[in-house]
Protein backbone atom coordinates (compact mmCIF):
# COMPACT_ATOMS: atom_id res chain seq x y z
CA UNK A 1 0.00 0.00 0.00
CA UNK A 2 2.71 2.34 1.51
CA UNK A 3 4.38 1.56 -2.15
CA UNK A 4 1.88 2.11 -4.37
CA UNK A 5 1.18 5.43 -2.64
CA UNK A 6 4.84 6.42 -3.27
CA UNK A 7 4.59 5.67 -7.05
CA UNK A 8 1.33 7.62 -7.46
CA UNK A 9 2.53 10.75 -5.76
CA UNK A 10 5.78 10.38 -7.94
CA UNK A 11 4.07 10.12 -11.06
CA UNK A 12 1.44 12.69 -10.14
CA UNK A 13 4.26 15.03 -9.28
CA UNK A 14 6.10 14.20 -13.09
CA UNK A 15 3.20 15.11 -14.74
CA UNK A 16 2.28 18.15 -12.83
CA UNK A 17 6.06 19.06 -13.43
CA UNK A 18 5.24 18.36 -17.25
CA UNK A 19 2.37 20.04 -17.68
CA UNK A 20 3.91 23.09 -16.16
CA UNK A 21 7.06 23.15 -18.73
CA UNK A 22 4.94 22.47 -21.68
CA UNK A 23 2.89 25.74 -20.55
CA UNK A 24 5.61 27.99 -19.39
CA UNK A 25 9.08 26.73 -18.85
CA UNK A 26 9.12 24.74 -22.88
CA UNK A 27 6.47 26.77 -24.65
CA UNK A 28 7.51 27.95 -28.10
CA UNK A 29 6.37 31.52 -29.02
CA UNK A 30 5.64 32.02 -32.63
CA UNK A 31 7.97 33.95 -34.45
CA UNK A 32 6.88 37.94 -35.01
CA UNK A 33 7.95 40.21 -38.08
CA UNK A 34 8.14 43.88 -37.63
CA UNK A 35 10.26 46.61 -39.97
CA UNK A 36 13.57 46.38 -38.91
CA UNK A 37 15.47 49.61 -37.98
CA UNK A 38 17.06 50.57 -41.40
CA UNK A 39 19.88 52.21 -39.52
CA UNK A 40 21.48 48.91 -38.50
CA UNK A 41 22.73 48.27 -41.72
CA UNK A 42 24.72 51.31 -44.00
CA UNK A 43 23.20 50.69 -47.60
CA UNK A 44 25.78 50.33 -50.43
CA UNK A 45 26.16 53.89 -52.94
CA UNK A 46 23.24 54.28 -55.01
CA UNK A 47 20.68 52.88 -52.86
CA UNK A 48 17.85 54.96 -50.85
CA UNK A 49 15.16 54.81 -48.73
CA UNK A 50 11.82 54.03 -50.13
CA UNK A 51 8.42 54.65 -48.91
CA UNK A 52 7.39 51.27 -51.02
CA UNK A 53 8.68 49.20 -48.28
CA UNK A 54 10.81 48.62 -45.35
CA UNK A 55 14.76 49.24 -46.82
CA UNK A 56 16.92 50.59 -49.62
CA UNK A 57 15.95 50.80 -53.26
CA UNK A 58 18.44 51.47 -55.99
CA UNK A 59 15.90 52.36 -59.05
CA UNK A 60 18.91 52.48 -62.02
CA UNK A 61 20.02 48.71 -60.65
CA UNK A 62 16.50 47.36 -60.09
CA UNK A 63 17.99 46.58 -56.98
CA UNK A 64 16.15 46.39 -53.25
CA UNK A 65 17.11 46.05 -49.71
CA UNK A 66 14.04 45.03 -47.45
CA UNK A 67 14.62 44.87 -43.83
CA UNK A 68 12.68 42.82 -41.31
CA UNK A 69 12.95 41.88 -37.95
CA UNK A 70 12.07 38.63 -36.71
CA UNK A 71 11.78 38.05 -33.15
CA UNK A 72 10.96 34.81 -31.21
CA UNK A 73 13.24 32.69 -33.67
CA UNK A 74 16.96 32.45 -34.61
CA UNK A 75 18.96 32.17 -38.10
CA UNK A 76 19.62 28.83 -37.53
CA UNK A 77 16.21 27.40 -37.06
CA UNK A 78 14.98 29.75 -39.90
CA UNK A 79 18.00 28.28 -42.29
CA UNK A 80 16.92 25.10 -41.19
CA UNK A 81 13.00 25.68 -42.49
CA UNK A 82 14.08 26.85 -45.52
CA UNK A 83 13.93 23.17 -47.20
CA UNK A 84 13.30 22.23 -50.86
CA UNK A 85 9.96 22.08 -50.66
CA UNK A 86 10.49 25.76 -49.83
CA UNK A 87 12.04 26.54 -52.78
CA UNK A 88 10.12 24.80 -55.00
CA UNK A 89 7.02 26.42 -53.61
CA UNK A 90 8.87 29.76 -54.64
CA UNK A 91 10.36 28.77 -58.04
CA UNK A 92 14.12 29.58 -55.89
CA UNK A 93 16.94 27.39 -57.27
CA UNK A 94 19.91 27.83 -54.58
CA UNK A 95 22.93 28.61 -55.53
CA UNK A 96 25.17 29.02 -52.39
CA UNK A 97 25.31 29.21 -48.54
CA UNK A 98 27.59 30.96 -46.28
CA UNK A 99 28.28 31.85 -42.64
CA UNK A 100 28.15 35.22 -41.98
CA UNK A 101 30.25 37.79 -39.32
CA UNK A 102 29.63 41.33 -39.25
CA UNK A 103 32.05 43.69 -38.59
CA UNK A 104 30.16 44.29 -34.84
CA UNK A 105 30.50 40.66 -34.47
CA UNK A 106 27.45 39.27 -34.86
CA UNK A 107 26.91 35.89 -37.26
CA UNK A 108 24.32 34.93 -38.90
CA UNK A 109 23.67 32.88 -42.57
CA UNK A 110 22.82 33.64 -45.76
CA UNK A 111 21.39 31.68 -48.78
CA UNK A 112 21.86 33.20 -52.29
CA UNK A 113 19.08 31.96 -54.83
CA UNK A 114 18.15 32.75 -58.48
CA UNK A 115 14.78 33.29 -59.92
CA UNK A 116 13.31 33.65 -62.75
CA UNK A 117 10.52 36.51 -63.60
CA UNK A 118 9.35 37.73 -66.99
CA UNK A 119 12.05 36.15 -68.97
CA UNK A 120 14.26 37.77 -66.66
CA UNK A 121 16.97 35.74 -63.60
CA UNK A 122 17.28 38.14 -60.63
CA UNK A 123 19.09 36.77 -57.61
CA UNK A 124 18.07 36.87 -54.42
CA UNK A 125 19.80 36.98 -51.12
CA UNK A 126 18.11 35.84 -47.78
CA UNK A 127 20.26 37.13 -44.71
CA UNK A 128 19.64 36.15 -41.22
CA UNK A 129 21.71 37.68 -38.30
CA UNK A 130 20.74 37.92 -34.78
CA UNK A 131 21.36 36.13 -31.28
CA UNK A 132 18.39 34.06 -29.32
CA UNK A 133 16.58 37.09 -29.26
CA UNK A 134 15.99 38.96 -32.28
CA UNK A 135 17.24 38.22 -36.23
CA UNK A 136 17.61 40.96 -38.57
CA UNK A 137 16.26 39.32 -42.32
CA UNK A 138 17.37 41.17 -44.96
CA UNK A 139 15.75 40.09 -48.65
CA UNK A 140 17.95 41.32 -51.57
CA UNK A 141 16.80 41.23 -54.81
CA UNK A 142 18.53 42.37 -58.26
CA UNK A 143 19.34 41.70 -61.97
CA UNK A 144 21.74 38.27 -62.39
CA UNK A 145 23.39 41.03 -65.47
CA UNK A 146 24.52 42.81 -62.39
CA UNK A 147 26.06 40.23 -60.51
CA UNK A 148 29.68 41.32 -61.00
CA UNK A 149 28.73 44.75 -60.51
CA UNK A 150 26.48 44.56 -56.78
CA UNK A 151 27.84 41.27 -55.36
CA UNK A 152 30.68 43.46 -53.97
CA UNK A 153 28.69 46.02 -52.34
CA UNK A 154 25.99 44.59 -51.19
CA UNK A 155 28.53 42.09 -49.80
CA UNK A 156 30.18 45.08 -47.98
CA UNK A 157 26.55 46.14 -46.66
CA UNK A 158 25.49 43.43 -45.11
CA UNK A 159 29.20 42.77 -43.42
CA UNK A 160 27.90 46.27 -41.33
CA UNK A 161 24.71 45.33 -39.85
CA UNK A 162 24.68 45.86 -36.47
CA UNK A 163 21.65 44.07 -34.24
CA UNK A 164 22.29 46.03 -31.19
CA UNK A 165 20.39 48.40 -33.54
CA UNK A 166 17.56 46.61 -33.56
CA UNK A 167 14.50 47.12 -30.99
Amino acid sequence: MKFKFIVGTRLLACLSFLMFCGCYGFSQKIPATKNANIAAITPPIGFDTTSAFNGYLSMQNSAAIMMLQLENSNYIRIIEAIDQDYMDRNKLTLKSKEDIITRSGSKGKGLTFSFELNGNTFIRKMVFIGNTKKTLWLNITYPMDLEELLTGPIDNSIATANIDLLD
